[in-house]
């Protein structure tokens, strides 16, 4: 297919990449506000090329000489803005497209692929908690944002570091340090749709004994929207009952050079939009997706020499989608799923500088895991009756064992070499040996970066028992090639461009006619990420602009992805204390996977969405937040990925508009 370039558009972005200066009002004067200085638009630019991110590379440095594209979104970002989901903090960089069914999950594709949210890999603490029987991960309002230091993404394959899934990115959610967050706080948000959030944390830190602990918990409900009716293109009866349940529980203690930590998430969600209930045999009330992760962890540095430190953790990670799940309801019966999965695992770290300009990274890996060969089920004798205690599934033990080498050697004080290798032995997907080197450069205001990376997905239970099932699935594999350049316009003006193409061959698609997973053919992507960042003391904007040509090697382009994205993030402070948020997302038209019976037609329009939030911070003691989503009321819809059957659903209607007001109040530090 003709490479079809988006000149009119890329044009007015790029008009107002440039013009950015005329957005701003030159002659404000420099106020003292309570901003902390984690936040990035507070800083300098120099400051910005120093914020230290760990996620590239599990080493600390500065994010112009991560060898990855990396965005950081800090907590004062997620909280003048509003953010309740990662989704949402998602939505504001380049590179990320969503399919949300306003349901049970909502699904994350980076770079233009769509997948069940496992090609990319989600951290907490930098342990993942990715759901094992599938690699995937649970999109929603279960992750506790309140309790985030930064999260910090990185884009492009990272298997070399982090083995299976790392192939779109990579999301780590980093939590409060005890140190840093003391006394109390306490967080209640109220709004439209039933929206209820409540959040109370408290940290303790001594600095003699350089003992802490920190302890965060937060309850999200929300019934997200109104799909009744025509709101729901006649999907769901007025009977629909749509909820989520979330429950986070973040628990942290630190003593010198030890750490230990434990991650409770349970979600409980309706499964009513999975499936059409008008003139079908399904009924959308009384279901429940229930699934719980624990993800626990015990951390501990030690200096071998004067140059040589070694770090070694020990976690235990369980996602298990819990035995009260109802998955659906039919005329018939309820029916019941059970499918628990549980991993040990062990990683040991070196990181040594011979000399001062070379620094060299070696790790081994030691996981056991314990999975579910599918769900088991268990069936009612009526719709209204529950569906008894499903029985335990077959269990298949997996054993992995990995070793990985990076070196970073910084050349004429300009450059950054940076070269890695990974190798996985599993018992599950066998030996797969990935690579992965690139370039950094750093000329003052200029700053450029080569990657060549690859990466690989190996399939999981999931994949191999779904439907008829296929035990001779191949890993999905990617070669990815990107370059990257940012330059300094001004003092406080930015730009960044990134350039890549990303292949992924031996591609996991589902083949309705046989039932199964198979390997497909290649995925192409082509797309490049432009972004501007400019800033004064009471004006912050932010714009970027994303193009993607997600093609398959033989049959055209790739439904569910736009070709254009772009967003604008701005932040005005009419003073120290009062500060307003603006943010607006356009997306271009996308294919949906098959025909929409009410427009006639395989299109999911174009959509500009606009969120806004104002912020009166120390009012008596509390902070006061009015959030509005959706501000302009768009309607607007995400695809659907269900087959065509009558039951489908064909695509999303997105949420209307929701206003929301939030409390908050703390203690000691901030």
């Amino acid at each position: 297919m003709a490479f079809r370039f988006p000149i009119k558009l890329f044009l007015i972005v790029l008009v107002l990449t440039i013009s950015c200066p005329s957005f701003v009002f030159a002659d404000h004067e420099e106020t003292e506000t309570n901003v902390s200085t984690d936040d990035l638009f507070a800083m300098s630019l120099e400051d910005l090329t120093k914020v230290e991110v760990v996620t590239a590379t599990k080493k600390i440095q500065s994010i112009s000489d991560a060898p990855s594209v990396v965005k950081v979104i800090t907590a004062r970002q997620i909280r003048e803005r509003g953010y309740l989901t990662l989704e949402e903090a998602l939505a504001s960089l380049p590179g990320f497209q969503f399919r949300d069914i306003l349901g049970f999950n909502s699904y994350v594709f980076q770079r233009g692929v769509p997948n069940q949210n496992n090609l990319i890999l989600i951290l907490v603490d930098g342990i993942q908690i990715n759901e094992l029987n599938s690699g995937g991960f649970y999109g929603g309002g279960q992750y506790n944002l309140d309790n985030v230091e930064q999260i910090e993404v990185v884009y492009g394959p990272s298997s070399a570091l982090y083995g299976t899934n790392a192939i779109s990115g990579i999301v780590n959610i980093i939590t409060k340090e005890p140190y840093s967050h003391t006394g109390f706080e306490a967080n209640a948000l109220y709004g439209g749709f039933n929206t209820i959030k409540t959040e109370l944390g408290y940290g303790y830190y001594n600095e003699d004994t350089d003992l802490g602990f920190r302890i965060s918990g937060r309850l999200y409900q929300t019934e997200k929207a109104d799909l009744v009716g025509e709101e729901g293109d006649y999907n769901w009866t007025d009977d629909m009952e749509n909820f989520e349940d979330d429950l986070s529980l973040d628990a942290r203690l630190n003593f010198q050079k030890y750490s230990a930590a434990i991650t409770v998430i349970d979600k409980q969600a309706s499964r009513a939009t999975n499936y059409r209930s008008v003139d079908s045999k399904y009924i959308d009330h009384d279901t429940n997706l229930h699934i719980r992760f624990i993800n626990s962890y015990l951390k501990s540095e030690s200096e071998i020499t004067g140059n040589a430190v070694f770090n070694s953790q020990l976690y235990y990670r369980n996602a298990e989608i819990m035995k009260n799940t109802v998955a659906y309801i039919d005329t018939n019966s309820q029916v019941g799923y059970y499918r628990p999965n549980d991993l040990f695992g062990y990683e040991g770290m070196i990181n040594y500088d011979p000399i001062e300009s070379l620094n060299l990274t070696g790790g081994f890996v030691y996981e056991k895991e314990n999975l579910a060969e599918g769900f088991s089920k268990s069936y009612s004798n009526s719709p209204d009756q529950e569906p008894p205690e499903p029985d335990k599934p077959s269990m298949k033990s997996n054993t992995l064992m990995s070793l990985y080498f990076q070196s970073m050697h910084h050349w004429l004080d300009k450059y950054q070499l940076n070269a890695g290798l990974r190798f996985d032995n599993s018992s599950s997907y066998d030996q797969v040996l990935t690579p992965r080197f690139s370039i950094v450069s750093n000329w003052d205001k200029f700053k450029g970066k080569l990657i060549y990376a690859e990466a690989f997905r190996a399939p999981k239970p999931w994949d191999y028992t779904w439907g008829a099932g296929n035990d001779d699935l191949d890993p999905e594999t990617m070669r990815s090639y990107e370059v990257v350049l940012s330059y300094n316009i001004q003092k406080n003006l930015q730009t960044e461009i990134s350039f890549y193409r990303n292949t992924i061959t031996d591609v996991l698609e589902k083949d309705s006619g046989l039932n199964m997973w198979v390997n497909g053919e290649d995925l192409i992507t082509d797309g490049f990420e432009l972004s501007c960042n400019y800033y004064l003391p009471r004006l912050e904007l932010g714009i970027n602009y994303t193009y993607t040509n997600s093609e398959h090697e033989d049959h055209g382009d790739i439904p569910e992805i736009s070709d254009h994205v772009v967003n604008i993030n701005s932040k005005y402070s009419f003073s120290p204390n009062l500060v307003f948020y603006l943010g607006g997302r356009y997306t271009g038209e996308r294919m949906n996977p098959h025909l929409i019976p009410v427009t006639n037609d395989d299109i999911i329009d174009a959509s500009f969405v606009l969120n806004s939030a104002l912020t009166y911070y120390d009012f008596h003691g509390f902070d006061i937040q009015l959030i509005a989503k959706n501000v302009l009321d768009t309607e607007y819809y995400h695809s659907s990925n269900r087959s065509s059957a009558s039951y489908s659903v064909s695509r999303f209607r997105q949420q209307q508009r929701t206003l929301m007001l939030s409390i908050y109040w703390k203690t000691g530090n901030k």
